[in-house]
């Protein structure tokens, strides 16, 4: 954890340096929503899916305005993630993944007169702060080292998102995707990423 915190704290220095100078013009906000998250697994077989999970994620973000039309965001917030599997109809394991997620994110604005539309895009990297491995025909529930399953602790990301503002607050709706494996095993060829659907409410000033 310490070293996530160090991470974290960063990044949001190497970002925020030049957003705090003299004629920023600086926006804050508070967010909380709902995910539905899966993970794409290279390796299923024929009899085998995933299906998603809900969660939860809040955070807030610190931004400022370049002319009317774009807005640089960074944000920072803890999420939910991972997967059912399902083998011939039957849950068989759960993956429940958590995260501190810290995304750059730049927003483009439609200066409409009630409602602002908006569309946005940004990378992310994300620091795992929990992972469990749930056996369903057991019941037993392990951390996801102690099951053998080996996660990083790091996942680099992209995002995209579309969202409505009035006045203050804002509804997003918003795709995170893992660019690359986030399992920690070189001996095996297999690939996981998280694929995450969440829906938001914000409130800025």
């Amino acid at each position: 954890m310490r070293r996530i915190l160090v991470s974290t704290g960063l990044v949001l220095a190497a970002v925020l340096a030049p957003l705090s100078g003299a004629n920023a013009q600086l926006t804050f906000g508070g967010f909380a929503g709902v995910n539905f998250s899966n993970l794409d697994f290279s390796n299923l077989s024929v009899n085998e899916v995933t299906s998603s999970r809900t969660g939860g994620m809040f955070g807030g973000y610190i931004g400022t305005h370049m002319g009317r039309l774009f807005t640089i965001r960074l944000e920072g917030f803890w999420t939910q993630k991972g997967a059912d599997l399902v083998t011939s109809g039957t849950t068989t394991e759960s993956f429940k993944l958590q995260y501190i997620e810290v995304p750059l994110i730049l927003r483009v604005n439609i200066p409409l007169v009630v409602i602002k539309p908006a569309v946005y895009a940004g990378p992310a990297i994300s620091f795992q702060t929990e992972c469990t491995h749930e056996d369903t025909a057991t019941g037993i529930s392990l951390p996801c080292e102690d099951a053998g399953k080996m996660v990083k602790s790091t996942d680099i990301s992209g995002i995209i998102g579309a969202g409505v503002g009035i006045g203050p607050v804002t509804l997003d709706v918003q795709y995170d995707f893992s660019f690359s494996n986030i399992l920690d095993d070189p001996t095996s060829s297999d690939e996981v990423k998280n694929q995450t659907w969440t829906v938001r409410a914000a409130f800025g000033i």
